[in-house]
């Protein structure tokens, strides 16, 4: 048996053994709204767009491993933050099972062997090197990097100095290997932790910090396709200053390691091993977010470039704005289409309503007074200039506000323009009774942009409150978490919610950019990835090689000539060949050449 149908086996026993309570789902909730309103939504979901392109591309070989840096989670006066730096003061590493190596990369001897499970290993770092001590003992100083290499496959090391939330705080684990050392960013006398681990470990670690482990497995699978993608096209984000290729925060997205694998979320990913979402041959930004309230948006009106532009230019084949739900679409062309859609409460036709999902934010109402919008000018209004009027004066995709222009009494006007601008402008500014359940939206917290602005005003004329209307918490853009949840609850597979929420994608193995100069080595690779059903689609693009040879499963063989790739591109049909289950398919590449690969699945 192979090692990920294993890990299916044992995902599924687990899932039936542990079956999700209410107090579990109330948990795990409340558990995600916590850690999302704390850190923020992370770059794989469109959340730090200061860090640049959220993909980079698509890797030009099977990747199997990624390296990924640990956090260090105390501040300087030693208060808990659990993502608080990347540059460690120190570490202690210990280990659960079996022999560990620890090794000086600089020269390939060891340093120690380390017999005996939870043997804690320290190690500071200045401009002498690594200085380690083994229960106090001092071993002297290396040159680093060092690594831990591990002889039994079930061990898991202990990063001693950290601590992670997640069902309380802990101290975390992690498979793969542990590498302590530094690059050309490193801060002085510091070191980074390197957690170095495999794809299908990896995500794992993910979905459940990234989604919530209490949803339906379908959904959980569409989350665990686009952790998996965003990992795979991101690999060498940091490398050009450090020695890693993503981060465990949501400066790419949170990964807590073992101590956040639910086993829901461990078989959502055994579920989809090897596959992501890719458009025209190449891996897809699939942006998340918790709620879009029944609607997306395009992106170029989110995430708009050039940003002084409404919409931008950047508009996205794959994230355009759709109606998330399984009535009759709302006009979002007149204000009577718009005020009836995002008024109404509950809204029980689209797939993240509270009815259907517990989404607490499908709708919601904040009242702002005159003044309290009024503070939040920058800058302040001379004294004695108010607010006369709250209006929107450009919107999105789905209706919401895009431009919103306040009249000044002075008869001046300001203008609050485009998503980002807009919720955090119109947050609650007292503690604000939820439309949903028995909750309450906490004051300040950041939701959506607004849809629907109604104005009271006083004798004088001046603004009195404004109550603001919307619907969801988020950046509106690709795929709603709880949409997702709404979605498989109706009978919708993982392929159907990705479909939906990305226009015009392939779910499959990911695309690997083959090609080899003269003079280089074999070009060989081999992926597995897991499909449902027997149907699949072989697609090979840009082609430039003569001949291509496609091994399937260890059994057929698939071989494309001059003829057959003369267009630069070629479609082979693979059903039959594949198997519900994990695949395995090796390109062997004959001549010079390069092409885009990949297994669109049905």
């Amino acid at each position: 048996m192979s090692r990920w149908i294993w890990s299916l086996a044992i995902a599924v026993f687990m899932s039936f053994a542990a079956p999700v309570v209410a107090q579990e789902v109330d948990e795990l909730e409340e558990e995600h709204i916590r850690s999302r309103a704390e850190h923020g939504d992370s770059h794989a979901s469109g959340g730090r767009p200061e860090l640049g392109r959220v993909i980079l591309g698509n890797p030009t070989q099977a990747h199997t491993f990624i390296r990924v840096g640990l956090s260090y989670s105390r501040t300087a006066t030693g208060a808990f933050s659990e993502f608080f730096t990347r540059h460690h003061p120190f570490a202690e590493i210990s280990h659960t099972a079996g022999t560990v190596h620890l090794i000086d990369a600089s020269d390939g001897k060891q340093v120690v062997a380390l017999d005996v499970p939870g043997t804690i290993v320290r190690v500071t770092r200045d401009s002498s090197g690594y200085d380690v001590s083994v229960a106090g003992v001092s071993l002297g100083v290396f040159e680093g990097p060092l690594f831990f290499r591990p002889t039994d496959p079930a061990n898991q090391f202990r990063v001693e100095h950290i601590q992670r939330s997640f069902s309380g705080i802990k101290v975390p684990t992690y498979r793969g290997t542990i590498e302590l050392s530094h690059g050309s960013g490193t801060e002085a006398n510091r070191l980074h932790v390197v957690n170095i681990v495999e794809i299908e470990d990896y995500v794992p670690g993910v979905v459940a910090n990234e989604s919530i482990a209490s949803f339906h497995m379908e959904a959980l699978k569409a989350q665990a396709v686009a952790a998996r993608g965003y990992a795979i096209a991101n690999i060498g984000r940091f490398r050009a200053s450090f020695p890693y290729d993503i981060v465990d925060s949501s400066a790419s997205q949170v990964y807590r390691g073992v101590i956040s694998e639910h086993p829901r979320a461990v078989q959502a990913s055994a579920e989809t091993v090897g596959l992501v979402a890719s458009h025209d041959g190449v891996i897809i930004g699939a942006l998340y977010s918790s709620s879009m309230g029944g609607h997306t948006d395009h992106n170029e009106w989110i995430f708009n470039l050039p940003s002084s532009q409404l919409p931008g230019t950047n508009a996205t084949a794959y994230l355009r704005g759709i109606y998330d739900g399984d009535g009759v679409p709302p006009d979002t062309t007149t204000a009577a289409g718009i005020a009836a859609f995002w008024k109404a409460t509950p809204m029980p036709t689209v797939f993240d309503d509270c009815g259907r999902v517990g989404n607490r934010f499908s709708r919601w109402r904040v009242v702002l007074t005159g003044a309290q919008m009024r503070a939040r000018l920058v800058p302040l209004p001379p004294a004695g200039v108010n607010i006369t009027n709250v209006e929107v004066t450009q919107r999105m995709t789905s209706g919401r506000a895009a431009i919103v222009k306040l009249t000044l009494s002075n008869g001046t006007t300001r203008e609050i323009r485009g998503w980002d601008a807009l919720r955090n402008f119109f947050r609650p500014a007292v503690t604000t009774p939820a439309l949903c359940g028995t909750t309450t939206i906490p004051a300040g917290m950041v939701l959506n942009n607004p849809s629907v602005i109604e104005v009271a005003k006083n004798a004088d004329g001046t603004v009195s409150n404004a109550t603001v209307w919307g619907g969801g918490w988020g950046h509106n853009v690709g795929m709603s978490q709880y949409g997702a949840q709404g979605r498989a609850r109706a009978g919708q597979t993982f392929l159907q919610i990705l479909n939906a929420y990305y226009t015009g994608v392939d779910i499959g193995s990911y695309p690997i950019d083959i090609g080899r100069e003269p003079g280089s080595g074999p070009p060989t690779l081999r992926q597995e990835f897991y499909s449902p059903g027997t149907t699949g689609v072989l697609h090979v693009r840009n082609a430039n090689m003569r001949k291509l040879r496609v091994h399937v499963n260890e059994t057929y063989d698939i071989a494309l000539n001059e003829d057959d790739l003369a267009d630069g591109e070629a479609s082979v049909d693979l059903s039959g060949y594949l198997v519900a289950g994990i695949n395995v398919i090796q390109y062997n590449q004959v001549g010079h050449g390069s092409a885009t690969v990949t297994v669109a699945i049905d």
